[in-house]
């Protein structure tokens, strides 16, 4: 019932939204494939006048073709799932680019999962009608199945929609199912949000969470899949990305060590929960392992409640200059400048071997490089101190500008109240919250920079040095002065603590502890 009503609302709203342009524009009621279209939608056609439509997912990295993005999968609130969904840690970059460029690519992927309509369009025979029952996630097939499917559907956009599947996703481009690296990115989010709130148990939500999710219950699905697109989506456009139906992803199913994908190789993989899972086991990190084949037929085998959703990729090496650059690029890497410990054992190594070489010219030789090589690691802690040091300073500096934030905050909240309704005063308080948005966002980045570049004694080795040479610039500031510097420093410090003892904690606990703060140093 609850589906129904609000398709019919859907329905309402979307009789005058105009349908994005299309080589051939799909026949299909628009509500049917694409019942909330946004700006960014990539459009390609299906068999029968249908279409899909697909969200593009941005991985912004140097220019290198072996630049890609850090990325932490998992949760560690997990309890009980730990061999399926701790925290690991991998890197992630997309494969297409339509300029050709390294530092330009991106991937795309369904915006909502493979509809009734949609599947039965691409294999089977004969043209479904559109229906409501037809918008509702396809699900029941074989991970062979989903496989077949993206295998006709690129088939069918090679002979049908060539220029479009190229305009769109470059030359080469494919459609397959999402890896599990590009399932999880962009289901949490991917570039839309700071990689602090990325490592959350969800992604942000603006509302309850049966307004995003479709779990068991008689509050959400009530044990019955639902038509596509009817809660709200994730910040990235995506709909149903967690719940309704669980999603393959072209990975086969490894466990988790606690600190690695186990090397063992099991079945096929779905993300993201559906209908049968609870509410509270919602989360990003949800992940099962099913049976590819029937145990007693050896027949491939799907399941209820589990579907699909796309993506589109492209090759890697796709000529001879696309492989010279590479391999300049390789070798480029090669040349990056690495942290080394001027205590750590190579060093002593060198000097070990040194002191077993009889020939006196071999050992001098043996010794100069080893001292050569303690100058160098020495000049490059020297760096890294220089820039740990920098982080602690701007994450102390973020404190302090969200302290400026909330004062200005409360101050305009006071000005607005004591004089009455203003327009313009109302725009500069909304520009303030605007700008402590912002301030949250660099603080968070600056704490994620912290604690994934350095170790953290180098960490605490900073704090320490940023402490003494403050207190040093600041003899004859006011004792005020002093003292909240050196708790914003400090604070700084506890919070990279907590972050690396914990790396999905949520944000909220860390602006909880600053705007304590602000109450301890205002009494408001």
């Amino acid at each position: 019932m609850r589906a129904k009503i609000l398709r019919l609302v859907f329905r309402v709203l979307l009789a005058s939204a105009a349908g994005p342009g299309l080589a051939d524009t799909p026949t299909w009621p628009q509500d049917y494939w694409n019942p909330v279209p946004e700006d960014g939608d990539v459009i390609l056609p299906i068999r029968c006048g249908g279409a899909i439509a697909f969200r593009r997912v941005d991985t912004p990295v140097a220019s290198n073709w072996l630049a890609d993005e850090s990325l932490q999968l998992g949760n560690s609130d997990i309890a009980g799932q730990e061999h399926s969904e701790s925290i690991r840690h991998d890197s992630i970059v997309g494969s297409l680019s339509l300029d050709g460029a390294p530092d330009d690519r991106f991937y795309l992927i369904g915006k909502y999962e493979v509809t009734r309509d949609q599947y039965a369009a691409v294999m089977g025979e004969d043209c479904p009608e559109p229906s409501d029952d037809g918008s509702i996630a396809a699900d029941g097939m074989s991970w062979f199945d989903a496989q077949a499917f993206t295998i006709r559907y690129t088939e069918w956009l090679h002979a049908n929609a060539p220029e479009q599947l190229a305009a769109d996703a470059g030359p080469g481009a494919f459609v397959r199912l999402p890896t599990e690296e590009e399932w999880e990115f962009a289901a949490r989010g991917g570039q839309a949000v700071p990689d602090a709130v990325r490592r959350q148990r969800l992604f942000p939500m603006d509302g309850p969470v049966d307004t995003y999710v479709w779990f068991a219950g008689y509050k959400s699905c009530d044990g019955a899949l639902q038509p596509v697109g009817l809660l709200k989506p994730n910040p990235l456009g995506l709909f149903d990305i967690i719940g309704n139906a669980q999603e393959y992803v072209i990975d086969l199913y490894r466990l988790r060590t606690q600190s690695r994908a186990h090397g063992q190789v099991g079945g096929a993989t779905a993300r993201g929960g559906s209908c049968l899972t609870t509410e509270a086991r919602v989360r990003t990190a949800e992940r099962a392992e099913l049976p590819l084949f029937d145990p007693e037929t050896g027949q491939p085998e799907g399941k209820p409640y589990t579907g699909f959703r796309l993506s589109i990729g492209a090759p890697i090496l796709t000529g001879q200059t696309r492989i010279e650059k590479i391999h300049d690029d390789w070798v480029a890497f090669g040349d990056t400048r690495i942290q080394i410990d001027p205590d750590q054992d190579p060093i002593e190594a060198l000097d070990d071997i040194a002191e077993a070489q009889e020939d006196p010219q071999i050992r001098d030789t043996i010794l100069e490089a080893a001292q050569t090589f303690k100058t160098e690691m020495e000049r490059r802690n020297a760096i890294e101190m220089k820039s740990a040091k920098s982080v602690m300073l701007s994450g102390m500096l973020m404190i302090r500008d969200y302290l400026v934030g909330l004062d200005d905050i409360y101050r305009l909240t006071q000005w607005l109240q004591a004089g009455g309704p203003d327009p313009a005063a109302d725009a500069v308080l909304a520009r303030a919250h605007e700008r402590l948005d912002i301030t949250r966002d660099v603080f968070l980045a600056a704490l994620v920079h912290a604690t994934d570049d350095f170790e953290q004694t180098t960490l605490d080795t900073a704090e320490k040095t940023v402490g003494q040479e403050t207190r040093m610039r600041l003899q004859s500031a006011t004792d005020r002065t002093r003292a909240t510097t050196e708790r914003m420093l400090s604070m700084f410090g506890e919070f990279t603590r907590q972050y690396r003892a914990q790396t999905d904690t949520d944000p909220s606990v860390f602006y909880h502890q600053i705007e304590e703060y602000y109450s301890e140093l205002t009494g408001r």
